[in-house]
């Protein structure tokens, strides 16, 4: 029964990319010493993705904009309700952009995936509008 497992959890080595030399260089390292410029490009991406570093600080960029959206939510009578509005709006219209820029990658993308993107969600915002309208929440 153990062999059974030991084979299911060891890798073919020739099945494995690189060379024994660079499995175990990234083995020591950690991902982090794969470059964006040696990975290749998908079909339809336009520029190399970021390093993995780049994605370790947007996601503390997050986590900060996401406390300060937190703060702010207990601070309601602090600003008059309108600007309270648009701040907590802000902060969220930030944050999905900063996610679906860099971990949907359409920074990287072709642009008409862009497109497809930004029309659909203009387009679920205008519906989520007449259906509040119709329903008099803005009144």
């Amino acid at each position: 029964m153990s062999d059974e497992i030991s084979a299911v959890t060891t890798d073919d080595a020739s099945l494995l990319p690189g060379t024994a030399e660079e499995r175990a260089v990234e083995d020591r390292a950690g991902m982090s010493t794969i470059s964006s410029e040696e990975l290749p490009m998908l079909p339809g991406e336009l520029r190399a993705h970021p390093e993995p570093f780049q994605y370790v600080m947007i996601a503390v960029i997050l986590v900060v904009i996401t406390g300060l959206e937190v703060g702010t939510y207990y601070l309601p009578h602090d600003f008059p309700r309108p600007l309270y509005v648009a701040i907590l709006l802000a902060f969220a219209l930030t944050k999905f952009v900063t996610v679906v820029a860099y971990y949907m990658h359409l920074r990287t993308d072709r642009p008409i995936f862009r497109r497809f993107f930004i029309t659909g969600a203009v387009g679920a915002v205008v519906l989520f509008t007449i259906v509040l309208s119709t329903l008099h929440v803005f009144e």
